[in-house]
């Protein structure tokens, strides 16, 4: 029973991370220009504080929430387990992301680009999602015979085996998850890694990209140590939760492989993952007890959501013309790849006398996608980009060419909002870098506008 309830919890708690997310983006989407001066005004010991805040607030964000059922089937996977020993096996996760944030970062501030660019490749994100896939199987207890006994025993290492050698591959696992699961860009990093270009200053900058990253962790220390007293230690919760957990890793594939993948083929994954894993949790079983029943209703409803996603998906597929359709518009963009087709463009604008909006993007950036698919397809942002010459730059690649383009233009992740006023000057109090939803945007557009 207090399984269930905490089960419930939890899925509350997601559900509820989108409206923190909304909150938090507000000021995580802020002008990085601002951050790096913040720094610069202040002592070590009111921005160092200021920095662990926000790594708490950016917590409740898809930069840190896809990290919790990482640890979770880490600790899940455990022979024997303590509240002790969740939270050292937690402590080693959150070490490593936050080592991993100082390094990257400190290079990243010298080398004008993230070392995630590098990390976003498909042959590495293919790699990664299949590590998910292996992990999910070995929840289900299919591992051993899935894969050679060598293999096996390494991957099963990395969350079982106890002693010095789990805690370092579960700081191994920190390390990877925040280079490849969590390629978020907020204004204090992107701010932190100007300061660091523009400072000399490495180590004070990997020092405030350490401490944002404690705090980021700070909730899955909380959550690492109630799993001692939280889960069940045997009997046939024990099973089923590690069932749940198995089906949250193979939605972490999903979500992972779902930048390189086609819409089409990721639709098709999440029905398959929603009617499988449904049926697979008991959803058309009996159900005993309060608890029980909610939980089948929830499992009934996740079943009707991947049976709508699944007919929908197949009729765009072989039935284009019967597919249920949202009417989008189609943002006003030129999409450019180069530094010659860039100048040709702002060349242009001065000539038209007209003010710039470029958006630097990554195919890989699950929040270039959220605003490809939530803001610039709403009809009031392309109304209010009307009047600009608005440019889409993609940066995907780690080639010369968008080295070239970050380095010309200051660009340390994506996405990134750069605007210009009509004689071609930066306006460098409206840039933004990641997510924004539609209403900080449009105040953006407004501004521009009516910019001298």
């Amino acid at each position: 029973m207090k399984t269930i309830k905490y089960t419930v919890g939890a899925m509350l708690l997601m559900v509820l991370s989108q409206s923190v997310w909304s909150f938090t983006t507000g000021f995580a989407s802020s002008n990085p220009t601002t951050i790096m001066h913040f720094i610069q005004g202040n002592n070590a010991l009111i921005y160092l504080s200021t920095f662990f805040g926000l790594g708490i607030l950016l917590a409740f964000t898809p930069c840190v929430l896809p990290m919790v059922p990482i640890l979770s089937g880490i600790i899940i996977g455990q022979r024997s387990l303590s509240s002790r020993k969740a939270f050292k096996l937690s402590l080693s996760y959150v070490i490593g992301m936050a080592v991993t944030y100082a390094a990257a970062g400190m290079l990243a501030g010298y080398l004008g680009s993230t070392v995630q660019t590098l990390m976003q490749q498909p042959a590495v994100i293919i790699t990664f999602s299949l590590l998910f896939v292996l992990m999910a199987l070995s929840m289900f207890g299919l591992f051993e015979l899935r894969l050679p006994a060598s293999v096996s025993q390494r991957l099963t290492n990395i969350h079982q085996t106890g002693g010095r050698k789990s805690y370092l591959s579960v700081a191994l696992m920190g390390v990877i998850s925040t280079l490849v699961v969590s390629p978020c860009v907020t204004a204090p990093l992107i701010g932190v890694l100007t300061y660091i270009g523009q400072s000399g200053q490495p180590f004070m900058g990997g020092l405030i990209l350490f401490v944002m990253a404690t705090g980021m962790g700070l909730p899955l220390l909380m959550v690492g140590a109630g799993y001692g007293s939280i889960l069940p230690k045997t009997g046939s919760w024990m099973l089923v939760i590690r069932k749940l957990f198995g089906i949250i890793m193979l939605a972490m594939a999903i979500w992972i492989s779902s930048r390189i993948l086609p819409p089409a083929i990721t639709h098709l994954l999440w029905a398959g993952l929603f009617i499988l894993g449904s049926l697979a949790m008991g959803s058309l079983g009996v159900a005993t007890g309060k608890w029980g029943k909610l939980l089948k209703g929830i499992g009934i409803s996740v079943l009707v959501a991947g049976s709508i996603i699944l007919y929908n998906t197949s009729l765009m597929l072989f039935k284009p013309s019967q597919a249920v359709r949202v009417e989008e518009v189609k943002p006003p963009f030129i999409n450019l790849h180069s530094m010659p087709e860039i100048e040709k463009q702002l060349n242009l604008a001065k000539q038209q006398h007209k003010a710039v909006f470029m958006e630097f993007f990554a195919s890989w950036c699950s929040d270039c996608q959220a605003m490809e698919t939530r803001v610039f397809n709403q009809p009031e942002v392309a109304r209010a980009m009307d009047g600009l010459i608005n440019l889409k730059i993609d940066i995907s690649e780690n080639s010369e060419q968008a080295n070239d383009i970050k380095r010309a233009f200051a660009i340390y992740g994506t996405p990134t909002m750069l605007f210009l006023d009509k004689e071609g000057q930066p306006l460098n109090q409206l840039t933004a870098v990641g997510f924004i939803n539609k209403t900080p945007l449009l105040k953006l557009l407004r501004q521009v506008h009516f910019a001298p």
